[in-house]
């Protein structure tokens, strides 16, 4: 009876080690280290808020070269367009501002975002106005309603331009993360709706940008709490910019799931009304064959 207990210890004594090793393994697997000193990534993070000279032209031609990729269907213009566009500097300054609480970077971050959003509208807009092609497309019609998926496409995206921020070498990613997120094609979409006094394309576009930049920024708020960056703050408003901002999250998100929700509702009836024809249709040509049948009896 000892000899079976001992062999029972042994046995869940290397197991325990076996978990152990595995467990450091990813650990060291999964750890993420800040590549750059803390003053080079705040000082990276905040010349990507700065809008003026070559970005303020750069996000001009981005945006002109997104509509003629959306009222083309050109899927190749919108991704350039998404590569070479500066929107996402001060989104992440902005959030990176707030989760610090540098009173300086908020206010550079927030006042050079409504300046972006500004701009971006009006060239979208005389775009628009000026384009012989009025009827909108299918990649238009695309950027008119946000659901949830969009939204976790921002957030996640979110956090890997972070991460690629605090890499030496993450320019990469970030032009990755730009596409994915999409911020500028529901811009194009707003403006799109201004032009042609649409308001359900202005509204349905604006919240998807809207919904975007929110949960971009929200993901980096997280990652710049979880990398503990240091941070000038006290108590009480830690605790008032972490409320205000789940409840405008939560005030976002909910137009999101109601979206999805339908959306979803819709492809179940249609599938429901292709499952039906389908069966009619087999119907149809049993119905066919045994028609012939009775004819040729």
């Amino acid at each position: 009876m000892h000899f079976f207990f001992s062999i029972f210890e042994n046995k869940i004594f290397l197991l325990m080690k076996s978990w152990r090793v595995i467990q450091k393994y990813l650990s060291l697997q999964i750890h993420i280290n800040k590549e750059e000193a803390e003053t080079e990534t705040y000082r990276e993070i905040k010349e990507g808020t700065i809008f003026k000279g070559y970005n303020l032209w750069i996000l001009g031609f981005a945006m002109v070269i997104a509509c003629i990729g959306l009222t083309t269907d050109s899927l190749s213009a919108v991704i350039g367009a998404m590569l070479i566009s500066p929107l996402m500097g001060p989104i992440i300054g902005l959030a990176f501002g707030l989760a610090i609480n540098d009173r300086g970077l908020k206010i550079q971050g927030l006042k050079n975002w409504a300046l972006m959003t500004f701009v971006s509208l009006v060239s979208a807009t005389i775009y628009f106005l000026i384009n012989p092609f009025d009827n909108s497309t299918d990649m238009l019609e695309a950027f008119k309603k946000a659901t949830i998926f969009d939204i976790f496409l921002a957030f996640f995206g979110g956090m890997a331009g972070f991460i690629g921020i605090l890499k030496k070498e993450g320019t990469k990613i970030i032009a990755g993360v730009a596409i994915a997120t999409a911020c500028m094609p529901p811009l194009c979409t707003a403006a799109y709706g201004i032009a042609h006094w649409d308001y359900k394309f202005f509204l349905g576009g604006f919240y998807f940008y809207i919904i975007n930049c929110m949960f971009i920024g929200w993901a980096t708020y997280l990652l710049t709490r979880y990398f503990k960056f240091k941070q000038i703050f006290n108590t009480q408003q830690k605790i008032k910019y972490i409320v205000l901002w789940d409840i405008v999250l939560v005030l976002m998100l909910l137009p999101g799931l109601y979206i999805a929700y339908n959306k979803w509702k819709a492809e179940e009836n249609k599938t429901i009304q292709i499952s039906d024809k389908t069966r009619i249709e087999i119907l149809e040509k049993k119905l066919e064959k045994l028609e012939q049948k009775i004819n040729h009896q």
